[in-house]
């Protein structure tokens, strides 16, 4: 896979292009997991009143009504917190930030990519997309990279390690991937010292007219990986014209 990289304008959910080797590669609905999901609505039950012998053309007040605001601007008295409480409100905490906030980063992330059965050793670039919405593939050939916009390995979720077949003058560090048989071992080590142990299930050659961003990149239960590259070298015009996934699910 060398580093030549293009652009694919696609309909598919939010879809972005990862350009691996010399193929174009479409990133569909999973890229990431759970975005736009709503909180469920709460429903409360009004409180009930009971009669308690007030003078006649007054309203009874329920015995855990809310209080007024009366006082000082700004203060909740301990009424106040009890009915807050029973309705399952927070109050505001004066000193939480305003407006919207950065999704936190992951505290463990990939660095680093093993296939024992086929030599790969490798240190995980961070890849990342453009502005315009494509994935930026490995910078160095003999390296693999990690799609940080996606699931991070065993998590739940399909995690994503890209990686060259070749440079175009010599073989990549994916460069024997069609070899892996179901069953071998892929180990991802982490940053904080854990290795995250997935074993192959398939290998399937996609189109990459017709990628299946959906079966690639879509919900899983489980905890999973893919594994891509480029494959089926086309010489009269010197690109490639298929894509090598493997699926591979957290042992």
């Amino acid at each position: 896979m060398t580093r030549r990289a293009g652009a694919i304008t696609a309909s598919v959910l939010l879809a972005v292009v990862i350009v691996v080797g010399l193929g174009i590669v479409l990133i569909g609905p999973a890229t990431v997991l759970g975005e736009g999901a709503s909180a469920p609505s709460r429903t409360v039950g009004e409180p009930t009143t009971e009669a308690t012998g007030s003078p006649a053309g007054e309203t009874p007040e329920p015995a855990d009504a809310a209080p007024s605001s009366a006082g000082a601007p700004g203060a909740t008295s301990s009424a106040e917190r009890s009915w807050n409480e029973h309705l399952g409100l927070r109050e505001p905490d004066p000193d939480a930030p305003v407006g919207p906030q950065p999704i936190p980063e992951a505290a463990d992330v990939p660095v680093r990519v093993r296939i024992p059965a086929i030599g790969v050793d490798s240190s995980l670039e961070d890849l990342v997309r453009s502005g315009e919405g494509v994935l930026q593939p490995p910078v160095v050939p003999e390296l693999a990279g990690w799609f940080t916009g996606g699931t991070v390995p065993g998590d739940i979720g399909p995690a994503v390690i890209a990686g060259h077949v070749d440079s175009g003058v010599a073989g990549a560090v994916f460069r024997d991937l069609d070899q892996l048989e179901p069953g071998a071992e892929i180990l991802v080590e982490m940053s904080g010292g854990e290795v995250v142990t997935f074993r192959m299930d398939r290998a399937d050659v996609v189109r990459q007219a017709q990628f299946p961003s959906v079966e690639v990149y879509g919900p899983v239960p489980d905890r999973q990986l893919r594994l891509i590259t480029c494959h089926t070298f086309d010489p009269d015009n010197r690109d490639y014209v298929d894509n090598l996934v493997i699926f591979a699910t957290a042992a």
